[in-house]
């Protein structure tokens, strides 16, 4: 299979295993929300940030230093395993020690017991880092993808069940712990791999050479995303915290679903490719074929948001759905992000991911700092604004890399934002003659196939030589059974 076959295939099984995943963790999520109060949710969703924040440093890009290597050293993934779990060990330490006073003293002291329940995470997660990274290496994502999917039906049962007992915010914990422990046990069983008793210093000095600048501009990108989530709730409170995040919950999902699953195939493949143009070509493809795809998903997110808050969540979280509007707007450009930094770690430019991250951060506190205090619809600006700074910064970084000229990326990517701002604008006045009293799935289903259709005609007579462009690489990698199907929408459309 050559590698845009396994590429496809691998961004296929990751969306599947992404869904799966994330549908569960909705739907628990939903059944929970509906059952708790906002500040009881606040409490949560605070301990889960500071532990998916802890995930990233625990990875420490270990997991990216072993799949960009050429070949598999035994020495050196032994190695990376236990500094995995040396890292972990030393992180779970510094939340009991500096994480629960902090959390008692500036948020709240009821989220205290959450944290130091979900703080087990860190070692189950690291003992499972090396082996995941072994699946990637050798594209077995239908593997991941299929443990992904019974550990959270699974994990998912369980929460639920517990929320229907009245365990409140602790099904979430169970949820949480469960899930990662069921990933954790499967994951090990599948890459058929154990490590030996090597700890060298050369190799991990080598690892932590290569993984040291990616892991902090993980860790700042990571608190870069989640800075406003904390900074909402130390200034605002538990409360604000949870509507705000009740407003983004469905797009984290969607980003999980449609966006990771090209971050996470796509380093390994451009990590096989052998020189710097190759690189970039094959990243400008990516990059063309996405955003025709994920941007205009986005966009009609924010058109259908408040509807959507309302039907799933219920009526009292009706305020999260102007926020949501507004979060979508701002997650379209992530996916620039996350494909450009995959092609500056294959590049092994992992030091200019770090620089661009780390403004982020400080423009992310700076504007936030100030913004907050008016409240939560100018937190969804200011994450707004940041995504779209930080998106410039990373074509700026491809630019200086790869040494290519602005332009070309620009114009594989502004097709699909114009297109799809200008389908925003249509169901917007779609949705202004909408009668209110028409129910929430019927106004979400008619602004649906109003966008559909409006960008598809979009396509077809103005962005004519884009589509054409996104209809041959979709019919080059499509399977076979579907290629006739392909070729006829081509003629169709009159973009043969």
């Amino acid at each position: 299979m050559n590698l845009k076959k396994q590429l496809s295939n691998s961004t296929a099984w990751m969306s599947v295993a992404a869904s799966g995943m994330s549908i569960v963790s909705f739907l628990v999520f939903i059944v929970i929300s509906r059952i708790l109060a906002p500040s009881e949710i606040g409490l949560a969703v605070f301990a889960i940030l500071v532990v998916e924040v802890g995930k990233i440093i625990i990875n420490a890009g270990l997991t990216q230093a072993i799949v960009q290597r050429k070949e598999w050293n035994q020495d050196f993934s032994s190695t990376c395993f236990y500094l995995n779990l040396i890292g972990a060990a030393l992180f779970t330490a510094l939340v009991w020690i500096i994480g629960v006073p902090l959390t008692w003293t500036f948020y709240s002291h009821e989220a205290v017991p959450v944290l130091q329940a979900l703080s087990v995470v860190f070692l189950i997660e690291a003992i499972k880092i090396v082996h995941e990274a072994k699946l990637r290496r050798e594209f077995l994502f239908k593997m991941i993808a299929l443990r992904t999917i019974v550990a959270s039906v699974i994990s998912g049962v369980i929460g639920v069940a517990l929320a229907i007992k009245g365990y409140g915010v602790w099904a979430l914990v169970a949820q949480q712990i469960t899930s990662h422990i069921l990933v954790s046990a499967i994951t090990l069983y599948s890459a058929h791999w154990w490590p030996t008793f090597t700890l060298q210093l050369a190799r991990a000095r080598e690892a932590l050479g290569f993984s040291t600048p990616l892991m902090i501009s993980q860790l700042i990108n990571s608190l870069a995303t989640t800075l406003l989530d904390f900074m909402v709730g130390f200034i605002l409170g538990p409360v604000a915290l949870a509507v705000y995040r009740i407003g983004g919950r469905a797009l984290f999902i969607m980003q999980d679903i449609i966006v990771r699953p090209f971050e996470q195939t796509t380093l390994p493949a451009l990590a096989r490719l052998t020189t710097s143009n190759e690189r970039a070509d094959a990243t400008l493809r990516i990059l063309r074929l996405s955003n025709f795809i994920i941007v205009p998903i986005f966009f009609g997110v924010s058109a259908v948001a408040s509807d959507f808050i309302q039907l799933a969540f219920g009526v009292k979280w009706q305020a999260s759905g102007d926020l949501m509007s507004l979060l979508a707007l701002g997650s379209a450009p992530l996916l620039i992000r996350f494909q450009v930094n995959s092609a500056l770690i294959a590049q092994g430019a992992s030091r200019w991911i770090m620089s661009g991250t780390l403004i982020t951060l400080l423009l992310t506190f700076l504007i936030g700092y100030f913004v907050i205090p008016f409240g939560l619809v100018y937190s969804a600006i200011t994450y707004v604004v940041i995504n779209y700074v930080s998106s410039m910064i990373n074509i700026f970084s491809f630019k200086r890399v790869f040494h290519t000229a602005t332009w070309p990326l620009l114009k594989v990517i502004l097709p699909s934002y114009i297109a799809s701002a200008l389908m925003l604008a249509v169901c917007l006045l779609v949705k202004l003659i909408l009668p209110a009293e028409l129910p929430s799935i019927l106004r979400i289903l008619i602004l649906c196939t109003t966008g559909g259709l409006m960008y598809l005609a979009l396509g077809a007579l103005v962005f004519r030589a884009e589509t054409k462009n996104f209809l041959q690489e979709i019919v080059s990698i499509a399977p076979a059974k579907f290629s006739p199907l392909l070729v006829r929408l081509r003629s169709c459309l009159r973009l043969m």
